[in-house]
């Protein structure tokens, strides 16, 4: 019987914490449970908490991670490159997480996320449950229970939720003269709600008001009170950029809700194509088509059956357990496990470290880099500079604990071949000018795939480094990005910082920087009719285009500088 140590989840009940029971739930009378230097293998419901294990152990057991949102999205997650290099079997939860995972070239199993039907089923009388909970008996209730705001930050709406997509929709509705509710739940929401008053939009809160205090630890709600107020809905809307799951989907299927999503996650594997949509106007005459005739009423048995068929917790405790049953053969490549003394002492130092001397960020650095060659470069490398001026860093040190490069020639690349380093690229520097123990920072998703096409094994990241957002002026024409074309990145990040909405192909990860600032096409003919959208809803593909502010990217900057500190062994993060 193999010991497992399982990672934390989030520790507030909410989606990780969620993940982590089922698992356990699963397979726990197949293992023995154990702490991480007992362990044969480490399984992590979410693949960040790996960062609190000793990379000693890391390195000697059968590392199992969930990847809670899809890998395309992980990469801008600067300790994605870290933990990426731990693990040995990669959780997909959805056919698009799945895809992208084998895109990287990274080991991957699917096994679909699921929700207990035990805690989300169909309650028919739903007269008396918006009674219960004091809601409007004849509107078109629209529910929506995902946090809105970024972390503790309640003023700043939280970019993957896309909550101001949410509204957009509402007011666009409301114009049309339909008696549409918001049903809010959950902790965060003090955003949405602002929002909802200030354009006039009626709506229900369940919880507690607690001012401009964070509610977190207030209003996260049991699973009883969710199922009934997802019952209480006439639709369930999910406006997010990008989304692991989400379980709302797989709720509002168990409970026959009707529910409209952006093509993400799970959504993609349950709801009918009428069901996804990409834009306003796709949402709104969607909706309005419901409230008007029930057009929705139809795909409720299918959804129904999907999530029945694939993503109950039953389901997921077979596909668990047949992976644990050959697990044994996965393992057999695995190096012997130190001894477990040795293990104890390994885990005892690296929480001991991380207490007296927390992961801080490199204390010299240096920027080498060739200039003249490659003018993208260049700018690039001048922007990297006076980001990390603005932040108090100096890249000038004769006796650097960290590289930082651009360009390199044989010339340039002598004495620091010891030190760990950190390479920027643009689509414009050849795959050949990568340095091979280099860990690689590229400025789109899109980048990283090409890397990887031309056989660069080096662990990857995403962060551009990009100028202030610069507003267009009037009615802009939308930038087209050609099918073949895999070197559009920085046109790109251009066009969106000036708030032009771009028009790209559906086959492309270009997807992972415009979001909904844009369109995806499948064919030429095609992008004509998007061309045509994204010019007469300019307005609105506007409000919705999001690029990183300089806080931000001081903020990942600095994590990247830590990554070392994170690691304690460098060569865990620069191979």
């Amino acid at each position: 019987m193999l010991n497992v140590h399982f990672t934390a989840g989030d520790g507030k009940g909410w989606a990780l914490d969620e993940d982590l029971r089922q698992i356990k739930a699963s397979i726990g009378s197949m293992v023995r449970i154990s702490g991480p230097a007992a362990a044969d293998v480490v399984h992590a419901a979410y693949w960040g908490n790996l960062l609190q294990v000793a990379p000693a152990i890391l390195r000697d057991r059968f590392v199992i991670a969930h990847a809670d949102n899809p890998p395309f999205y992980s990469l801008k997650q600067v300790e994605f490159g870290l933990g990426s290099q731990w693990v040995d079997l990669w959780v997909a939860r959805s056919t698009e997480a799945h895809g992208q995972f084998s895109k990287l070239g990274l080991p991957v199993v699917h096994i679909p996320y699921s929700i207990d039907p035990k805690l989300f089923f169909p309650i028919l009388d739903k007269r008396a449950l918006r009674i219960k909970h004091g809601l409007p008996p004849d509107a078109y209730l629209i529910a929506n229970f995902h946090r809105d705001a970024e972390g503790s930050d309640l003023h700043t709406p939280k970019f993957q939720k896309a909550p101001e997509l949410f509204v957009i929709i509402l007011k666009a509705l409301m114009e049309l003269g339909h008696p549409v509710h918001a049903l809010l739940a959950g902790p965060r929401r003090h955003w949405m709600r602002r929002q909802l008053r200030e354009h006039g939009i009626p709506f229900t809160f369940i919880g507690k008001d607690t001012g401009e205090r964070d509610d977190f630890g207030t209003n996260i709600l049991d699973r009883p009170t969710l199922n009934e107020l997802t019952n209480a809905a006439d639709l369930y809307l999910i406006p997010s950029r990008w989304e692991g799951g989400p379980q709302s989907v797989m709720e509002a299927a168990a409970c026959r809700i009707p529910v409209i999503s952006t093509p993400l996650g799970v959504s993609r594997d349950i709801l009918e194509p009428q069901c996804l949509f990409q834009s306003v106007r796709e949402a709104v005459d969607c909706i309005a088509s419901d409230i008007r005739n029930r057009t929705l009423k139809d795909t409720v048995e299918t959804h129904f059956n999907r999530w029945q068929a694939n993503h109950t917790t039953g389901r997921m405790a077979e596909e668990l357990r047949l992976l644990y049953e050959k697990l044994p053969e996965r393992m057999q490549t695995r190096p012997e496990k130190a001894h477990r003394f040795k293990a104890h002492a390994q885990s005892l130092a690296f929480r001991l470290l991380n207490r007296w001397d927390p992961p801080a960020p490199a204390r010299s650095l240096r920027i080498v880099h060739q200039q003249g060659l490659i003018a993208s470069m260049d700018r690039l490398m001048e922007k990297l500079t006076l980001h990390l001026q603005e932040m108090g860093f100096r890249a000038d040190s004769d006796h650097p604990d960290l590289i930082l490069t651009g360009v390199q020639t044989e010339q340039n690349q002598s004495g620091t071949r010891r030190i760990p380093t950190i390479q920027w690229m643009t689509p414009d520097l050849p795959p050949d000018h990568i340095l091979p123990d280099s860990l690689i920072v590229t400025p789109s998703v899109q980048d990283v795939l090409e890397l990887k096409q031309h056989g660069v094994p080096n662990p990857s990241i995403v962060l551009p480094l990009l100028d202030s957002h610069l507003p267009s002026s009037g009615q802009p024409d939308p930038l087209l990005i050609a099918t073949g074309d895999t070197k559009a990145s920085l046109r790109i990040w251009d066009a969106l910082s000036h708030g032009i909405p771009v028009a790209y192909p559906s086959d492309s990860a270009y997807g992972e920087q415009v979001f909904l600032g844009g369109l995806p096409y499948a064919s030429l003919e095609h992008s004509d009719e998007v061309l045509k959208q994204l010019w007469t809803e300019a307005s609105t593909f506007q409000q919705l285009i999001r690029i990183p502010n300089q806080e931000e990217t001081s903020a990942m900057l600095y994590r990247l500088l830590r990554l070392g500190s994170l690691a304690r062994y460098p060569s865990l993060v620069f191979p």
